[in-house]
Protein backbone atom coordinates (compact mmCIF):
# COMPACT_ATOMS: atom_id res chain seq x y z
CA UNK A 1 0.00 0.00 0.00
CA UNK A 2 2.97 2.42 1.14
CA UNK A 3 4.43 1.68 -2.30
CA UNK A 4 1.55 2.40 -4.64
CA UNK A 5 0.97 5.63 -2.57
CA UNK A 6 4.38 6.29 -3.40
CA UNK A 7 4.01 5.65 -7.13
CA UNK A 8 0.63 7.86 -7.07
CA UNK A 9 2.75 10.77 -5.74
CA UNK A 10 5.24 10.32 -8.44
CA UNK A 11 3.01 10.08 -11.21
CA UNK A 12 1.11 13.55 -9.80
CA UNK A 13 4.19 14.96 -10.00
CA UNK A 14 5.15 14.07 -12.77
CA UNK A 15 1.74 15.38 -14.47
CA UNK A 16 1.97 18.68 -12.56
CA UNK A 17 5.17 19.46 -14.27
CA UNK A 18 4.44 18.43 -17.89
CA UNK A 19 1.00 20.75 -17.31
CA UNK A 20 3.77 23.44 -16.36
CA UNK A 21 5.65 23.25 -19.03
CA UNK A 22 2.16 23.28 -21.39
CA UNK A 23 0.78 26.08 -19.53
CA UNK A 24 3.09 29.12 -17.92
CA UNK A 25 3.13 31.09 -14.92
CA UNK A 26 3.09 34.58 -13.23
CA UNK A 27 4.52 34.73 -10.27
CA UNK A 28 5.04 38.27 -7.83
CA UNK A 29 5.33 39.34 -3.50
CA UNK A 30 2.56 41.50 -2.63
CA UNK A 31 3.74 44.12 0.02
CA UNK A 32 2.58 43.93 2.83
CA UNK A 33 1.30 40.64 3.03
CA UNK A 34 -2.16 40.10 4.19
CA UNK A 35 -4.10 37.59 4.05
CA UNK A 36 -6.86 39.81 2.17
CA UNK A 37 -4.74 39.84 -0.82
CA UNK A 38 -6.70 38.91 -4.14
CA UNK A 39 -4.63 38.42 -7.28
CA UNK A 40 -6.70 38.29 -10.36
CA UNK A 41 -5.86 37.03 -14.31
CA UNK A 42 -7.96 38.75 -16.56
CA UNK A 43 -8.31 38.44 -20.54
CA UNK A 44 -10.76 40.86 -22.34
CA UNK A 45 -12.82 42.15 -18.96
CA UNK A 46 -13.13 38.17 -18.02
CA UNK A 47 -11.88 36.76 -14.88
CA UNK A 48 -9.71 33.47 -15.69
CA UNK A 49 -8.64 32.81 -12.34
CA UNK A 50 -8.25 34.17 -8.94
CA UNK A 51 -5.53 33.63 -6.13
CA UNK A 52 -4.31 34.72 -2.65
CA UNK A 53 -1.04 35.52 -1.66
CA UNK A 54 0.82 33.72 1.43
CA UNK A 55 0.09 35.52 4.63
CA UNK A 56 3.99 35.03 6.16
CA UNK A 57 5.67 36.87 2.66
CA UNK A 58 3.27 37.61 0.46
CA UNK A 59 4.34 35.56 -2.48
CA UNK A 60 1.64 34.43 -5.05
CA UNK A 61 1.90 32.20 -8.26
CA UNK A 62 -0.59 31.84 -11.21
CA UNK A 63 -0.72 29.03 -13.61
CA UNK A 64 -2.09 30.05 -16.93
CA UNK A 65 -2.94 28.97 -20.68
CA UNK A 66 -0.25 31.13 -22.82
CA UNK A 67 -1.76 34.26 -23.47
CA UNK A 68 -1.86 37.82 -22.45
CA UNK A 69 -3.50 38.98 -19.26
CA UNK A 70 -4.08 41.79 -17.20
CA UNK A 71 -3.06 40.86 -13.30
CA UNK A 72 -4.91 42.92 -10.63
CA UNK A 73 -4.14 42.87 -7.32
CA UNK A 74 -6.03 44.29 -4.47
CA UNK A 75 -6.66 44.47 -0.78
CA UNK A 76 -9.02 45.39 1.57
CA UNK A 77 -7.27 47.90 3.17
CA UNK A 78 -6.22 49.64 -0.03
CA UNK A 79 -8.26 52.17 -1.61
CA UNK A 80 -7.65 50.49 -5.05
CA UNK A 81 -6.27 47.69 -6.81
CA UNK A 82 -3.25 48.07 -8.43
CA UNK A 83 -3.46 46.53 -12.30
CA UNK A 84 -0.65 44.95 -14.92
CA UNK A 85 -1.78 45.11 -18.20
CA UNK A 86 -0.72 43.48 -20.84
CA UNK A 87 1.52 40.35 -19.20
CA UNK A 88 2.17 37.81 -21.49
CA UNK A 89 2.25 33.66 -20.20
CA UNK A 90 4.60 31.72 -22.24
CA UNK A 91 4.65 28.11 -22.29
CA UNK A 92 6.92 26.13 -19.93
CA UNK A 93 8.41 29.90 -18.48
CA UNK A 94 7.61 31.63 -15.42
CA UNK A 95 6.53 35.95 -16.02
CA UNK A 96 8.00 37.65 -12.73
CA UNK A 97 6.20 40.76 -12.16
CA UNK A 98 7.90 43.44 -9.92
CA UNK A 99 7.29 43.63 -6.18
CA UNK A 100 3.85 45.12 -5.44
CA UNK A 101 3.72 47.19 -3.02
CA UNK A 102 0.11 48.15 -2.08
CA UNK A 103 -0.83 51.58 -0.61
CA UNK A 104 -3.16 51.32 2.61
CA UNK A 105 -5.93 54.40 3.29
CA UNK A 106 -3.82 57.03 4.53
CA UNK A 107 -6.55 59.85 3.74
CA UNK A 108 -9.88 60.66 2.53
CA UNK A 109 -9.08 63.19 -0.77
CA UNK A 110 -10.55 62.10 -4.08
CA UNK A 111 -9.10 62.40 -7.60
CA UNK A 112 -10.93 62.25 -10.73
CA UNK A 113 -11.45 63.52 -14.26
CA UNK A 114 -11.73 63.00 -18.02
CA UNK A 115 -9.27 61.88 -20.61
CA UNK A 116 -10.46 62.65 -23.78
CA UNK A 117 -11.11 61.44 -26.52
CA UNK A 118 -12.35 58.53 -24.24
CA UNK A 119 -12.62 54.78 -25.55
CA UNK A 120 -10.90 51.35 -23.83
CA UNK A 121 -8.02 50.55 -23.13
CA UNK A 122 -6.61 53.95 -21.49
CA UNK A 123 -4.57 53.57 -18.62
CA UNK A 124 -4.14 56.10 -15.50
CA UNK A 125 -1.30 55.88 -13.25
CA UNK A 126 -0.86 58.05 -10.46
CA UNK A 127 2.12 58.64 -8.83
CA UNK A 128 3.75 60.11 -5.44
CA UNK A 129 6.78 61.04 -4.08
CA UNK A 130 8.47 58.99 -7.22
CA UNK A 131 6.46 55.64 -6.75
CA UNK A 132 3.65 53.95 -8.20
CA UNK A 133 0.62 54.74 -6.76
CA UNK A 134 -1.77 53.54 -7.73
CA UNK A 135 -3.21 52.71 -11.66
CA UNK A 136 -6.57 51.63 -13.72
CA UNK A 137 -8.21 51.73 -17.04
CA UNK A 138 -10.37 54.76 -17.30
CA UNK A 139 -14.33 54.01 -18.37
CA UNK A 140 -15.50 54.28 -21.94
CA UNK A 141 -16.39 57.61 -21.34
CA UNK A 142 -12.33 58.57 -20.12
CA UNK A 143 -13.44 59.42 -17.01
CA UNK A 144 -11.55 58.11 -14.01
CA UNK A 145 -11.46 58.44 -10.38
CA UNK A 146 -8.75 57.55 -7.11
CA UNK A 147 -9.95 57.94 -3.22
CA UNK A 148 -8.51 57.45 -0.15
CA UNK A 149 -5.41 59.92 -0.94
CA UNK A 150 -3.63 61.64 1.29
CA UNK A 151 -2.25 65.58 1.23
CA UNK A 152 0.93 65.87 -1.36
CA UNK A 153 1.63 66.35 -5.23
CA UNK A 154 0.97 63.61 -7.40
CA UNK A 155 1.59 62.94 -10.93
CA UNK A 156 -1.01 61.52 -13.15
CA UNK A 157 0.16 59.35 -16.19
CA UNK A 158 -1.88 58.21 -19.23
CA UNK A 159 -1.71 55.77 -21.82
CA UNK A 160 -3.74 55.35 -24.50
CA UNK A 161 -2.93 53.17 -28.43
CA UNK A 162 -2.65 55.93 -30.96
CA UNK A 163 -1.87 58.86 -28.59
CA UNK A 164 1.14 60.24 -26.93
CA UNK A 165 1.80 59.10 -23.45
CA UNK A 166 1.17 61.90 -21.51
CA UNK A 167 1.63 63.07 -17.74
CA UNK A 168 0.70 66.30 -15.45
CA UNK A 169 1.60 67.19 -12.35
CA UNK A 170 -1.28 67.83 -9.47
CA UNK A 171 -1.82 69.49 -5.84
CA UNK A 172 -4.21 67.25 -3.52
CA UNK A 173 -5.70 69.11 -0.61
CA UNK A 174 -6.46 67.30 2.37
CA UNK A 175 -9.94 65.80 2.45
CA UNK A 176 -10.84 67.36 -1.21
CA UNK A 177 -12.07 66.59 -4.20
CA UNK A 178 -9.53 67.34 -7.20
CA UNK A 179 -10.42 67.29 -11.05
CA UNK A 180 -7.85 67.04 -13.92
CA UNK A 181 -8.89 66.49 -17.41
CA UNK A 182 -6.43 65.96 -19.88
CA UNK A 183 -6.70 66.30 -23.30
CA UNK A 184 -4.60 63.44 -25.80
CA UNK A 185 -2.68 64.15 -28.90
CA UNK A 186 -2.86 62.21 -31.64
CA UNK A 187 0.15 60.44 -33.37
CA UNK A 188 0.95 60.59 -36.79
CA UNK A 189 3.59 61.77 -38.88
CA UNK A 190 4.63 65.81 -38.55
CA UNK A 191 8.56 66.55 -39.61
CA UNK A 192 10.43 68.29 -36.23
CA UNK A 193 7.77 65.82 -33.72
CA UNK A 194 9.60 63.64 -31.35
CA UNK A 195 6.69 61.61 -30.16
CA UNK A 196 9.09 59.14 -28.37
CA UNK A 197 10.34 62.32 -26.02
CA UNK A 198 7.11 64.68 -25.96
CA UNK A 199 9.42 67.82 -28.36
CA UNK A 200 8.75 70.14 -30.74
CA UNK A 201 11.81 70.97 -32.63
CA UNK A 202 12.44 73.65 -35.24
CA UNK A 203 15.25 75.39 -36.89
CA UNK A 204 14.88 78.82 -38.60
CA UNK A 205 17.78 81.09 -40.35
CA UNK A 206 18.55 84.32 -40.45
CA UNK A 207 20.78 86.42 -43.01
CA UNK A 208 22.65 89.58 -42.03
CA UNK A 209 21.65 92.87 -43.76
CA UNK A 210 24.53 93.92 -46.19
CA UNK A 211 24.74 97.84 -45.29
CA UNK A 212 24.96 97.31 -41.36
CA UNK A 213 28.06 97.26 -39.24
CA UNK A 214 29.40 93.81 -38.03
CA UNK A 215 27.96 93.90 -34.41
CA UNK A 216 24.25 95.01 -35.84
CA UNK A 217 24.44 92.34 -38.84
CA UNK A 218 24.94 89.59 -36.47
CA UNK A 219 22.19 90.98 -34.02
CA UNK A 220 19.70 91.39 -37.08
CA UNK A 221 20.58 88.20 -38.07
CA UNK A 222 19.96 86.36 -35.00
CA UNK A 223 16.04 87.98 -34.44
CA UNK A 224 15.37 86.77 -38.63
CA UNK A 225 16.78 83.46 -37.31
CA UNK A 226 14.22 83.66 -34.21
CA UNK A 227 11.61 84.85 -36.07
CA UNK A 228 11.53 82.46 -38.63
CA UNK A 229 12.25 79.68 -36.57
CA UNK A 230 9.11 80.62 -34.57
CA UNK A 231 7.15 80.56 -37.65
CA UNK A 232 8.68 77.03 -38.22
CA UNK A 233 7.08 76.08 -34.68
CA UNK A 234 3.41 77.01 -35.79
CA UNK A 235 3.55 75.37 -38.83
CA UNK A 236 4.58 72.21 -37.29
CA UNK A 237 1.80 72.73 -34.45
CA UNK A 238 -0.79 73.60 -37.46
CA UNK A 239 0.27 69.82 -38.69
CA UNK A 240 -0.74 68.25 -35.24
CA UNK A 241 -3.96 65.95 -34.53
CA UNK A 242 -6.31 65.84 -31.35
CA UNK A 243 -8.13 62.60 -33.82
CA UNK A 244 -7.53 61.00 -36.37
CA UNK A 245 -9.56 63.33 -38.36
CA UNK A 246 -9.15 66.57 -36.34
CA UNK A 247 -6.41 69.15 -35.99
CA UNK A 248 -5.87 71.57 -33.47
CA UNK A 249 -7.72 74.67 -34.79
CA UNK A 250 -10.86 72.31 -35.75
CA UNK A 251 -10.78 71.13 -32.23
CA UNK A 252 -10.04 74.74 -30.32
CA UNK A 253 -12.04 77.22 -33.19
CA UNK A 254 -10.06 79.84 -34.84
CA UNK A 255 -10.26 82.41 -31.65
CA UNK A 256 -9.25 79.71 -29.11
CA UNK A 257 -6.79 78.80 -31.28
CA UNK A 258 -4.99 81.76 -32.16
CA UNK A 259 -5.10 82.55 -27.80
CA UNK A 260 -3.80 79.29 -26.44
CA UNK A 261 -0.94 78.82 -29.34
CA UNK A 262 0.17 82.44 -29.21
CA UNK A 263 0.61 81.85 -25.37
CA UNK A 264 2.28 78.13 -26.05
CA UNK A 265 4.74 79.65 -28.19
CA UNK A 266 5.86 81.79 -25.51
CA UNK A 267 7.46 78.79 -24.09
CA UNK A 268 10.04 77.90 -26.25
CA UNK A 269 13.69 77.18 -25.41
CA UNK A 270 17.02 78.31 -27.47
CA UNK A 271 18.55 74.55 -28.01
CA UNK A 272 21.00 75.60 -30.73
CA UNK A 273 22.85 79.12 -32.30
CA UNK A 274 25.02 78.82 -35.38
CA UNK A 275 26.84 81.39 -36.74
CA UNK A 276 27.78 80.78 -40.42
CA UNK A 277 30.76 81.36 -42.71
CA UNK A 278 28.76 84.24 -44.75
CA UNK A 279 27.49 85.40 -41.66
CA UNK A 280 23.69 83.59 -41.61
CA UNK A 281 22.57 82.73 -38.03
CA UNK A 282 20.97 79.56 -37.16
CA UNK A 283 18.73 78.87 -34.43
CA UNK A 284 17.07 75.42 -33.07
CA UNK A 285 13.79 76.27 -30.84
CA UNK A 286 12.33 73.51 -28.19
CA UNK A 287 8.79 73.28 -27.03
CA UNK A 288 7.39 70.25 -24.86
CA UNK A 289 4.45 68.74 -26.64
CA UNK A 290 3.48 66.55 -23.94
CA UNK A 291 4.33 66.89 -19.77
CA UNK A 292 3.45 69.42 -17.36
CA UNK A 293 4.56 72.03 -19.52
CA UNK A 294 3.18 70.77 -23.16
CA UNK A 295 1.23 71.67 -25.79
CA UNK A 296 -1.80 69.14 -24.38
CA UNK A 297 -2.09 71.35 -21.00
CA UNK A 298 -2.78 74.60 -23.63
CA UNK A 299 -5.88 72.72 -25.21
CA UNK A 300 -7.20 71.13 -21.91
CA UNK A 301 -9.99 72.83 -20.60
Amino acid sequence: MRFSKIILYIVLFVLSACSEKKEGAVEGTVIPPNARTRITAAQNGRTIMTAGAKVEDGKFRMVLPPGTYDISVTMASAPFPMTFPGIAVEAGKTTVIPRIELSQHSGNAILSGRISPGGTGIRVTILHEGSELASANAAADGSYEFTGLSEGRYTIQVSAADYARDAVEVNIAESARTTQNIRLLYVSTVYGVDWTTGIIRATGTGLPPPTANAIARREMAKRAALADAQRNLLKIIEQIKTGPNENLKAFLGDTKYAQKIHGFLQGYRVTAERELSDGTVEIELELSLTGPDGLSRYITD
